[in-house]
């Protein structure tokens, strides 16, 4: 299958997901050793091949190992994530990519490399190439051309591929999302922790699928003003600690009263980890009368402990 001219952009993967180190640096051109490159054209080819004419172990071996290339982090595909990724890949897969629309550019946070020229081969095996260009896409019903990006990266002295997952991921929610998975409340996604100690309830919970974004969760629900003082203010936090979304701000509820909201989380940012479940909890109140309630936490709880 030919390639008609290949551009590469390249990215040295750090942290979790590769795609946050491009907004840290600036875009440099940078050039491929000669053997590398065309290695790189010959085994894209029969990634692209491979999917064309259905040899799916093939195209599970071309992945390789890791989720996000392999130059730091090593974040390696589970059996399973990887066999759903396979599977999304057989309903949604690349036939061909054009290059020729796209300016080679590489970036880096942790080596200097030349600018203009031939990048070290040290250097070439440990940065993740992005494949800019325009690609062909079919499923069982149609074939369509997008605007996307492959990574490639090398791996025990051979090249490696992540395909355009969230160009799959959209493809693959429209075709398999109905108008029943729209409308059917979702509850069973969220998980309400409300303390007997916290002065507001979480009530009447509904979830329902975004339209526009599928992967998106419209919460809807009622902060119930346990209290006979007014509150002027309230934070809760919707998912864990580490990536919540708050809802907080000088909201008002009168004493017994109730505050109608919504807010949106993400179920989930790629299709192949699974659905999220969002735990919500209240972390502070604060009252017209200048006092204010706050949550404590387990941590918080546990230094408390040892305290005493």
């Amino acid at each position: 299958m030919p390639i008609k001219r290949l551009f590469l952009v390249g990215v040295l993967c750090v942290g979790s997901y590769a795609t946050a180190q491009i907004s840290t640096c600036l875009p440099i051109p940078h050039i491929l050793p000669e053997d590398l490159r065309s290695s790189l054209e010959e085994r894209f080819s029969t990634f692209l091949a491979a999917q064309a004419e259905e040899h799916w172990d093939e195209v599970a071996a071309l992945l390789g190992r890791c989720r996000f290339g392999c130059a730091d982090g090593n974040f390696f595909y589970t059996s399973s994530y990887k066999q759903c990724l396979v599977l999304r890949m057989q309903e949604v897969r690349i036939l061909d990519f054009d290059f020729s629309i796209h300016d080679p550019f590489t970036c880096s946070t942790k080596m200097e490399l030349p600018t203009g020229a031939v990048v070290p081969r040290v250097a070439a095996e440990q940065l993740s190439w992005y494949l800019r260009g325009t690609a062909k896409f079919q499923t069982s019903s149609e074939e369509w051309l997008e605007q996307t990006q492959v990574t490639a990266y090398r791996d025990r002295g051979q090249w490696y591929f992540i395909p355009p997952q969230r160009n799959m991921q959209d493809k693959w929610e429209k075709a398999h999302y109905t108008d029943a998975d729209f409308v059917r409340d979702r509850q069973e996604e969220i998980e309400i922790r409300n303390s007997r100690q916290s002065p507001i309830e979480i009530t009447d919970v509904h979830v329902y699928m975004d339209r526009q974004y599928p992967s998106l969760r419209n919460i809807d629900f009622k902060l119930r003003n346990k209290t006979s003082k007014k509150v002027i203010g309230l934070w809760m936090r919707i998912g864990d600690e580490s990536g919540a979304v708050d809802f907080s701000g000088p909201y008002q509820i009168k004493p017994k009263g109730y505050l109608t909201h919504e807010e949106s989380v993400a179920a989930y940012s790629d299709f192949c980890e699974g659905i999220r479940k969002h735990p919500m909890v209240i972390e502070e109140v604060s009252f017209a009368d200048g006092s204010k309630w706050e949550s404590k936490r387990p941590s918080d709880q546990k230094a408390s402990d040892q305290g005493d």
